[in-house]
């Protein structure tokens, strides 16, 4: 019989990681990772991956699993998972897909529609940027397709990200994120997902928290040993967040330990309010946690795996939301 999945998302800080091996272990299952930048080796404490201990209760799959000057997306993520959840069925095995990438969660459960490319035109578009005001041109000419919708920030602070949006709207006459809304189709895996959404307030404490204690763990070391192996100029692992933050305290640009601390929570931050947007609105009959208080890993699987017993064994809806408050 093929097993009913468990999707633990949310924004970074949430508590996934640790209510995933819990509720991994309570159903006999393995966790799936769906972290982008956990996918690279030597990106540990940055990206808060999972302990050894952690890793050492329960198979662990797609961490550590990309070369870290290798380029990784949607696509190549959907690709290395898929043989490991067909895997877990095959063996009548629960996985627990854990992360908070929404693209690559979504693109795994729903499916992933690839974007056409064309090396020409990226070569052309790589020229344009490179001209007087081509930055400013390209944003023109993407806001000209958003039916009025400003554009994502993430597009207009990243250059490579801006290329292959422009690169996709020429050949396809639409934007990347009109192509990628909402599937109507049925999810291809059988997942019964939550999304933990912590207000606001409770995110702020907690990142400035692990922000501190990563500090004191060695994340500055750490950076600066992969800045040496060429961290920076990797296509996809240089993404990272707040790397490129101590690179810049390690040139001398942020001057003191304490400035780059607060720059590193206010980028956090700003990227968790990202994250709890993108999940509210890409996850069709996903379960919102809404957590309004500092709560526990163990609350926090007691409150799902209760719920998810209550769709399988009871008839009529079950609550689309629950409540930590």
């Amino acid at each position: 019989m093929t097993p009913e999945h468990l999707a633990v998302l949310g924004p970074t800080c949430s508590w996934k990681s640790a209510v995933a091996v819990l509720a991994a272990e309570r159903l006999h299952g393995e966790i799936l990772n769906c972290d982008s930048m956990q996918v690279y080796p030597c990106l540990d404490i940055g990206t808060a991956k999972p302990t050894p201990a952690e890793r050492a209760r329960l198979p662990h799959h797609l961490v550590d699993c990309v070369a870290l000057d290798a380029p990784c997306d949607a696509a190549v993520y959907v690709a290395l998972a898929e043989p490991v959840l067909n895997d877990l069925e095959s063996r009548g095995t629960t996985a627990v897909l854990v992360g908070g990438t929404g693209l690559y969660a979504r693109s795994l459960i729903y499916g992933l529609r690839l974007l056409p490319a064309d090396r020409t035109l990226a070569a052309e578009l790589q020229r344009r940027l490179a001209a007087p005001h081509g930055r400013q041109a390209l944003i023109s000419e993407l806001e000209a397709h958003s039916a009025g919708f400003a554009l994502p920030k993430e597009i207009i602070d990243n250059p490579r990200r801006l290329l292959r949006a422009v690169e996709v709207t020429r050949l396809t006459g639409c934007t990347p994120w009109q192509l990628h809304r909402l599937p109507t189709a049925p999810p291809r895996y059988s997942f019964r997902q939550y999304l933990l959404i912590p207000e606001m307030s409770v995110l702020k404490g907690r990142i400035a928290e692990r922000t501190q204690a990563m500090l004191r763990a060695g994340w500055i070391d750490e950076a600066e040993m992969l800045i040496q192996r060429g961290l920076l100029s990797t296509p996809t692992a240089r993404q990272a967040l707040g790397y490129r933050e101590i690179a810049a305290f390690l040139a001398g640009t942020i001057p003191s330990r304490s400035e780059l601390q607060d720059l590193l929570v206010r980028r956090t931050v700003a990227y968790a309010r990202r994250q709890r947007t993108w999940f509210r609105h890409q996850h069709p009959g996903a379960v919102i946690v809404d957590i309004q208080r500092d709560t526990t890993p163990e609350e926090i699987v007691t409150l799902i795996l209760r719920h998810r017993e209550l769709c399988r064994t009871t008839a009529g809806d079950p609550p689309p939301r629950l409540r930590i408050g």
